[in-house]
C-alpha cells in the first residue's frame, strides 16, 4: 500500500510539472526585455549543427540567403514585440547587405506599428549609417501616416546627428510633400541650420514641381521666400506639361528688368524646344518688351534648328519689329545657320536684316571663320 502512494505521489508531480513549464505565461519573456536591443558586436561563428536553426529566430535571419530571404517577409509581420530586438540582432550579423536592407524595412515597419519610441530608439542604436537611414525610411513611413507633424519635430530636433537628421528631412518630404508642400515649406523656414533649411527647399520646391508643375505654377509668385520663388520658376519651365503661356505672363510681373530678361528667356528656349511655332507667335504678341531681347536671341537659333528653309527665317524676322528684338534674332539665326553648313551667302542675307549689337558681331566672327576654311 504504501509503495502504491508513493507511486501515485511521483505522477501528479510530473503532471504538475509538464503544466507548468507549458504554460504560455512562462512562455512569454521578462518585461523588461520587450524593446531592449543592443547591436551585436562579432559576427556570428560558423553553424556547428547540421540542423540549420529555425528560420524566426536570431541564428535563422543571420543565415538568410539571397535565395531564402523573401521567406522571413511575412513571419515578421506577424512577430511579437519582444521578438524584434533578437531578430534584429540576427539580421545585422547577416553577411548579405542587401538582406539587411530589405528585411530592416519590413523589421521597424512592424516595430514602429507596434512601438514607434522603441523602434526609434533601436534604429539609433544601428551602426551603420546606411542601416539607419533604412530603418528610419521604415519607421517616418508608418509614423507619418497618422502624426506627421510629430515626425518632423523629432527629425527636426535630432541636432546630435546632423547626417541622420538631413537624411530623415528629405525622407519626409519625399513621404509627405505632395500633400501639402506650402505647409513643409513653412517647417523648413524654421530650420535653424541654414545650409539644411537651403536644402530643405530645393528638396520641396522639385518634389513638388515633380508632383505636381501645374500646381507649383498656379501660386508660384506667393511663395517665399524669393529665393525659393525664382528657383521654381528657373525649372518649371522644364517640367512636361506645364503652361507656357502662363509661366512667361507670371515671370513678365517680377518688379526686377533682369530678372524679367533672365527668366524669360529660360521660358522662352523650353517653350520653342516643346513648340516653336507657337512659342514664336508669343514673341511676336510681346515684341514691345525690350527686357525680351535675350529671348529673341535665343529663339532665333532655335528656330533655325526647327526650320528648314532661309526664306522661313527671313519671314521670320520680318515679322518682328525693327530694333533690339529683330537684330538678336536674325543674328543669331544668321550665325547658326553658318554654323550648321548652310551656304554663306544665305547666312549674310539673314544677317542684313540686323542692326549692330553684340549678336550681329558674333554672326560676322563665324562666318569669316568659315569663309577662310575654304
Amino acid at each position: 500500500m504504501r509503495a502504491l502512494r508513493q507511486t501515485l505521489l511521483h505522477g501528479l508531480c510530473g503532471i504538475a510539472g509538464f503544466w507548468f513549464v507549458s504554460s504560455p505565461d512562462q512562455a512569454a519573456p521578462p518585461a523588461d526585455a520587450q524593446s531592449s536591443f543592443k547591436e551585436p558586436a562579432k559576427p556570428i561563428a560558423s553553424a556547428r549543427h547540421s540542423a540549420p536553426p529555425p528560420l524566426t529566430s536570431e541564428a535563422g535571419f543571420a543565415l538568410l540567403t539571397p535565395e531564402d530571404w523573401a521567406e522571413a517577409i511575412y513571419p515578421i509581420s506577424q512577430m511579437r514585440l519582444y521578438e524584434l530586438p533578437m531578430m534584429l540582432r540576427g539580421l545585422l550579423r547577416n553577411p548579405f547587405p542587401d538582406i539587411k536592407r530589405r528585411l530592416l524595412r519590413y523589421l521597424f515597419e512592424r516595430w514602429a506599428v507596434l512601438d514607434h519610441a522603441g523602434a526609434l530608439a533601436a534604429m539609433r542604436g544601428i551602426s551603420s549609417p546606411q542601416h539607419k537611414e533604412s530603418a528610419m525610411r521604415a519607421i517616418l513611413g508608418i509614423w507619418t501616416k497618422s502624426d506627421a507633424d510629430a515626425a518632423w519635430q523629432y527629425i527636426t530636433a535630432m541636432d546630435d546627428d546632423s547626417v541622420l537628421q538631413e537624411a530623415g528631412i528629405e525622407i519626409l518630404l519625399g513621404l509627405n510633400l505632395g500633400a501639402d508642400p506650402l505647409r513643409y515649406l513653412a517647417w523648413a523656414e524654421k530650420l535653424d541650420d541654414v545650409f539644411l533649411r537651403e536644402k530643405a527647399r530645393v528638396a520641396i520646391g522639385d518634389s513638388w514641381m515633380s508632383k505636381d508643375p501645374q500646381g507649383a505654377l498656379a501660386v508660384v509668385m506667393t511663395v517665399e521666400p524669393q529665393r525659393l520663388r525664382d528657383y521654381l520658376l528657373s525649372k518649371l519651365c522644364y517640367r512636361d506639361d506645364v503652361d507656357h503661356t502662363t509661366g512667361l505672363a507670371a515671370v513678365a510681373t517680377l518688379p526686377s528688368q533682369a530678372e524679367r530678361s533672365r527668366l524669360s528667356e529660360e521660358w522662352i528656349g523650353a517653350f520653342g524646344n516643346n513648340k516653336p511655332q507657337e512659342a514664336f507667335q508669343w514673341l511676336l504678341a510681346n515684341a514691345d518688351r525690350p527686357e525680351l531681347q535675350k529671348s529673341a536671341d535665343t529663339l532665333g537659333g532655335i528656330m533655325t534648328v526647327k526650320t528648314k528653309s532661309i526664306a522661313d527665317l527671313r519671314a521670320m524676322a520680318l515679322q518682328l519689329p525693327a530694333g533690339p528684338l529683330r537684330d538678336a534674332f536674325a543674328a543669331h539665326a544668321a550665325d547658326k545657320w553658318a554654323n550648321t553648313g548652310h551656304p554663306l551667302a544665305e547666312a549674310e542675307s539673314l544677317l542684313s536684316l540686323s542692326g549692330p549689337c553684340i549678336e550681329r558681331e558674333s554672326a560676322q566672327s563665324t562666318i569669316a571663320s568659315k569663309r577662310k576654311q575654304r
